[in-house]
């Protein structure tokens, strides 16, 4: 029997190892393709009991406290303010925790607005100023309660706009059911078509929201709260062990911990929040960045607890999905690793590997596709629109390979980070946050990889052309709007 030649068996193995990364990377596709049909079966319930309430009279309204968390967004801090003002909600029950923990000089003209809103209003608005971002925003926001007695904590970042009747949209389902313990409010966007990036941006939230968490609630499933316009029972807050800030993802850490305590969180389809989508390809990166790594932090925290929950297989299942789901870029940065002996050697999968493999990689792709596209649909964008909506928002998501692969693993690793706010639009402090070199570095790396990509697999690794043509696309159009401004601070730096 002639051995096999070393080149052969390099090649082969490592096609045969990524069938495992491509497999995981496919459960995850398939999972938001179960979702679209979960969705789909569930049409809106227009005498859902959640929607009802039996405080009708003002006397019956409990205390709530607007609770805004700031960090360096001092021209957003005034508008987000007359908003609140504007709430239709007894005044003698509503009060405004301005969270400040500003450090770019912005925090006396953010007090200077507070302080004549009231006057204006005679609504009691507090500001509480830190100077050691102790915890982050989940520090910001425990600091709040501690200075409060109100009943129900209702949570803004300040680039949104709740409309008047917010409130008494958000808080019948915690009054008629003593087991909501949160009520999350759907996103919606003041800026959705300024550039093929808030385009992708309004793509991939509206099937978040629209799709995912409507589908998820709809069915009884556990979900995540958002961080922002969302209603909390500070006594589910304290059940749940409080605020804590040792993951990025402070919030879905607190919706999943009150869920296993037993309270459920009720999801607002009809009730949309308008908010500002990024416009800085980069601020988006960083947003990405921390979201993606406070998953990966909840799931190294949650997981076993989860495993562990008295709750259906099915939704334990659906929890630890949805958790999971930037696993996705390691995963695929796995696979196109696997894939460089096939290249460098000349010898890509053949016969039933590769239909094996291209059969795997197009079902998740296909899940995606269906849940992004369904997302924009239900936001009212014609088919043509849809379809090149989806497309922009999976090129953009491969862009975010390297970054978001580095972000799962220091999540799953334990390594901490800061919290680092994405600079939003309107926000320009007297400060803003400069890349330091390593940041500065990546859409440099990102470009390479992405021509290195399109050189390498395009050419030699047809077979897997779909999955290849938009992590490719998706890291240079990441990358070189970045280049601009990351080549000055290598140079400068490097001179130095």
């Amino acid at each position: 029997m002639s051995a096999v030649p070393i080149d052969l068996w390099l090649s082969s193995s490592a096609q045969a190892l990524s069938l495992l990364p491509i497999g995981l990377m496919a459960l995850l596709g398939i999972n938001l393709g179960a979702l679209v049909l979960l969705r789909l079966r569930s049409p809106i319930v227009t005498d859902n009991p959640d929607r009802r309430s039996s405080a009708s009279p003002t006397a019956d309204w409990p205390s709530v406290v607007v609770q805004l968390p700031v960090f360096n967004e001092g021209l957003l801090v005034r508008p987000c303010l007359e908003a609140i003002a504007r709430l239709d909600y007894p005044i003698d029950k509503l009060s405004v925790q301005l969270l400040d923990d500003s450090d770019d000089g912005s925090a006396a003209n953010n007090r200077l607005h507070a302080q004549q809103i009231a006057e204006q209003t005679g609504l009691q608005i507090d500001v509480i100023h830190r100077v050691d971002r102790a915890g982050f925003k989940a520090g910001a926001l425990a600091a709040g309660l501690s200075h409060t007695q109100a009943e129900m904590a209702v949570i803004f970042d300040v680039d949104f706009t709740p409309s008047p009747d917010f409130l008494q949209r958000a808080l019948p389902p915690l009054l008629h059911d003593p087991s909501v313990g949160f009520v999350q409010a759907r996103w919606a966007h003041r800026n959705p078509h300024s550039s093929w990036l808030t385009r992708a941006q309004a793509a991939l939230l509206d099937a978040h929201f629209r799709v995912e968490q409507a589908a998820r609630y709809r069915n009884g499933l556990p979900i995540a709260f958002n961080g922002t316009c969302g209603v909390w029972r500070l006594s589910t807050i304290a059940a749940a062990g409080g605020w804590q800030g040792d993951t990025l993802s402070e919030d879905l850490d607190l919706s999943m911990r009150a869920q296993l305590v037993g309270y459920r969180g009720v999801f607002l389809d009809d009730l949309p929040v308008t908010g500002e989508l990024l416009t800085s390809a980069r601020a988006w990166q960083q947003q990405q960045f921390r979201w993606t790594k406070g998953h990966a932090q909840v799931l190294r925290k949650l997981g076993p607890r989860l495993l562990a929950a008295p709750w259906p297989r099915l939704s334990r299942l659906a929890v630890l999905l949805q958790i999971a789901q930037g696993l996705f870029f390691p995963l695929a940065a796995l696979s196109l690793l696997l894939s460089l002996p096939g290249v460098i050697l000349e010898s890509p999968p053949h016969g039933m590997l590769a239909a094996l493999v291209s059969v795997i990689g197009l079902s998740g792709l296909l899940g995606a596709s269906l849940f992004l596209g369904l997302g924009r649909r239900l936001a009212g964008s014609s088919w043509a629109r849809t379809v090149i909506e989806t497309f922009g928002a999976m090129i953009l998501l491969g862009g975010l390979l390297i970054s978001n692969s580095r972000a799962a693993l220091e999540g799953l690793a334990g390594r901490p980070s800061a919290f680092i706010r994405s600079d939003k639009p309107g926000a320009r402090g007297q400060t803003q946050n400069r890349a330091p070199r390593s940041a500065a570095a990546l859409p440099v790396a990102q470009t390479l990889a992405g021509l290195s990509i399109l050189g390498l697999f395009l050419l030699e690794q047809a077979w897997n052309a779909p999955f290849l043509a938009t992590t490719a696309l998706g890291l240079l159009a990441v990358a070189l709007p970045q280049l601009q401004s990351s080549l000055p601070i290598l140079t400068s730096q490097r001179s130095s």
